[in-house]
């Protein structure tokens, strides 16, 4: 299922839960947040901070973190994964049960080449493609 930032796509998280995830926007490059945290960011790649909300559709708690298949892929078809860090003006995810209903929003941080175009965000439990995959082309 594929949409634009700000679309919410509904799919199937951990455990077979259903879920609404939304890609609420990306900044690109972030580079200065890194950099006022104390984070060095190398000459050839640059930051980007992805902002995401997450509710549990189901009927049981869903307790897989929100943004671990989160990824971010360029037009060579490159995919990269969150980076772990983290940021005072822009705070990753509780890791903590979500009740059925329940959302939650955050931040992830990814580190990429600079000389890469950002083509899409996708989504997954895992982060396997061989997984249902939710995607919001830029």
């Amino acid at each position: 299922m594929s949409g634009r930032l700000g679309d919410t796509l509904e799919g199937t998280g951990a455990d077979g839960c259903p879920v609404a995830v939304r890609v609420l926007w990306l900044l690109d490059p972030a580079d200065e947040f890194f950099v006022a945290e104390g984070i060095g960011v190398p000459s050839a790649q640059r930051v980007v901070i992805v902002g995401l909300e997450l509710t549990n559709l189901g009927t049981a708690d869903y307790s897989a973190p929100p943004d671990v298949g989160l990824a971010l892929v360029d037009a060579a078809g490159s995919r990269y994964h969150r980076a772990t860090a983290t940021l005072t003006a822009y705070p990753r995810f509780r890791h903590e049960p979500l009740r059925p209903g329940q959302g939650v929003g955050g931040h992830s941080y990814f580190v990429l080449p600079r000389t890469q175009t950002v083509l899409q965000v996708e989504w997954s439990t895992t982060g396997d493609t061989d997984e249902e995959v939710l995607t919001w082309l830029l």
